[in-house]
């Protein structure tokens, strides 16, 4: 059989297309490299290159074996990467979540259902949650959209709406309505983990300067001593909790109003019943 550092070594010098380039790559020296590449035609039993005095190049066999090779090595990290994967899934439940309020709302539950189990989170936007989910990156997964194909099991778990903090006697306060066009080109204060809400806002809104928080406190005590504008949530303002004298508007535009799902394997649908027992539409609102 052949060995995997055999192949990942033919295929460095492929891409190279010189076995000096090559070696420097993989960090080894040229005539190690050299004797790696005689053993793979010996244990393959081809010819894989086409030699000159000074020259060393990939034959007809090669070019082929080298795309095959790709090809192994695309299977072995995949193969290393469930296999990892699983193993965690026995003692961690690694979540993504598109959104705060989700991430908020749901880690308690899950934290009571899974008692004794290590919960992973990340916070990012969900284009490939489903993909992470379908390699065993994550076990469950909260998105903003109902993912597609009888690969998954989704339940909707909540609503949100999104919202402009603005200071008393900010023009945008006499508005009607606002969108997020009406924004652009302000300064805004800005929590930096908001996940798919940051691509949302930075698409309509190009022009705007957002003057990025990590801390949540310091957030907030920004946005209660300045006039800067900030987002909020109808999850905060229906339980009042929301800073004192500000004037929230909501936004009119559709992508700020949100239904959210709960998201996993159909072949784990059993696994995390309880949890989807648990949540119901109005869980998140």
């Amino acid at each position: 059989m052949t060995e995997i550092h055999l192949l990942e070594q033919f295929v460095a010098f492929a891409e190279c297309g010189t076995l000096l380039a090559a070696a420097e790559r993989l960090h080894t020296s040229q005539p190690a490299l050299t004797r790696s590449m005689k053993k793979l035609e010996a244990d393959l039993g081809v010819s894989l290159f086409t030699r000159t005095k000074n020259h060393l190049a990939l034959n007809e066999t090669g070019l082929h074996a080298a795309e095959y090779a790709r090809r192994v090595l695309e299977a072995d990290q995949d193969f290393e990467t469930r296999v990892r994967a699983f193993d965690r899934s026995l003692h961690t439940i690694s979540i993504g979540f598109c959104a705060p309020v989700p991430q908020t709302v749901l880690t308690p539950m899950i934290n009571s259902i899974f008692d004794g189990m290590t919960i992973s989170a990340d916070m990012m936007d969900d284009a490939d949650f489903p993909e992470k989910l379908e390699k065993g990156t994550y076990q469950l997964a909260v998105t903003h959209y109902r993912p597609e194909g009888s690969l998954f099991h989704s339940k909707k778990c909540g609503h949100e709406d999104l919202f402009i903090s603005l200071a008393p006697g900010n023009p945008l306060t006499f508005y009607p309505k606002i969108h997020l066009k009406d924004l652009d080109g302000l300064s805004i204060l800005l929590l930096s983990r908001i996940g798919f809400w940051a691509n949302v806002h930075r698409a309509k809104t190009p022009n705007s300067n957002y003057l990025l928080q990590i801390d949540g406190m310091a957030f907030a005590e920004l946005v209660t001593n300045s006039s800067y504008p900030a987002f909020s949530s109808s999850y905060y303002i229906r339980r009042r909790d929301i800073i004192p004298g500000r004037v929230n508007i909501a936004i009119a535009d559709p992508e700020c109003h949100t239904d959210f799902y709960l998201v996993c394997l159909a072949s784990e649908k059993k696994k995390y019943k309880a949890l989807f027992d648990m949540v119901t539409e109005k869980t998140i609102q």
